[in-house]
């Protein structure tokens, strides 16, 4: 198991129905993170074997490590969407999150696979959009002016426990 998907957490009753928190994990897809970190792997050593030639062997191996440590942070990116009882919370890359409460959401839906052309982590995309991104498929969660585009393996699975838990916020 890779850790992408819905993970049930008995973290206590989140909701008056006795629904357990939900979390989804989504990492990059593999085939970004087997080229990032040959990106990385062949920067660095660049990098470092350049600076070795000049004769600054000790700036060079800091800066390898930092280098190296940066890829395998990038690499290692994972949004993470944890349904709780009046709202939802959004993270990606460990860093940037958002909440939205369930009164707010308007609407969710499997949306469109994203890749490296709409970037990774937090962006900001046309049309009044956030994005939450690792790429791969995603769903989009509106909010009425706003959008949000979170990654996610399980699109279809998200949206339904969302809206599950939307229908039930709004009674």
């Amino acid at each position: 198991m890779d850790g992408s998907g819905p993970l049930h957490h008995n973290e206590g009753m989140s909701n008056n129905q006795g629904d357990p928190s939900e979390t989804f994990r989504t990492h990059m897809p593999r085939k970004y993170r087997i080229g990032l970190l040959l990106l990385g792997a062949g920067a660095t050593i660049l990098v470092v074997t350049g600076m070795l030639s000049d004769g600054l062997a000790g700036v060079g191996l800091v800066l390898g490590l930092l280098m190296a440590g940066a890829f395998i942070a990038i690499v290692m990116m994972q949004a993470v969407v944890r349904l709780d009882t009046d709202e939802l919370t959004i993270r990606v890359a460990g860093v940037f999150s958002t909440t939205v409460p369930y009164r707010q959401i308007d609407g969710i839906a499997p949306d469109k696979i994203t890749g490296l052309a709409a970037g990774m982590g937090l962006r900001k995309l046309p049309g009044n959009t956030t994005g939450y991104l690792v790429g791969g498929p995603s769903v989009r969660i509106s909010t009425g002016s706003t959008d949000v585009v979170v990654s996610t393996d399980r699109p279809t699975e998200l949206a339904a426990a969302v809206e599950r838990r939307r229908t039930r916020s709004v009674r």
